[in-house]
């Protein structure tokens, strides 16, 4: 059977490394443990359930997942009109806090999410 390696990059390789030093396990041990986590939240967001996330800007925010099948049938995109204006609002903001919390939402908009 072939061995299979996921492709990362040389920071994600670094912090595989660091985590594999701070736990004393192997690289493999690394890579599975976070696969595991990555299938648990996968899971829970299918499933339902309440998930709490942390923004790049502290804040954190919950997420009742149960919901998210029914966001996919009510969000559209919003129009270029009031994507503009958000982007405006980000090429004018002084705070870096309020420019992420500006980005983000421009980022949903534009997705539609």
């Amino acid at each position: 059977m072939a061995r299979i390696q996921p492709v990362l990059t040389p920071n994600e390789l670094v912090l595989v490394d660091q985590m594999a030093a701070l736990t004393g396990s192997k690289r493999t041990e690394v890579i599975k443990s976070a696969l595991v986590v990555y299938h648990w939240f996968v899971r829970q967001a299918l499933i339902g359930s309440r998930v709490v996330a942390r923004k790049p800007t502290g804040e954190e925010v919950a997420i009742e997942t149960r919901n998210l099948r029914s966001w996919k049938a009510k969000v559209t995109a919003w129009a270029p009109k009031e994507l503009g204006v958000l982007a405006k609002r980000l090429a004018a903001a002084s705070n870096p806090v309020e420019a992420a919390r500006i980005k983000e939402r421009l980022t949903r908009g534009f997705y539609g999410i």
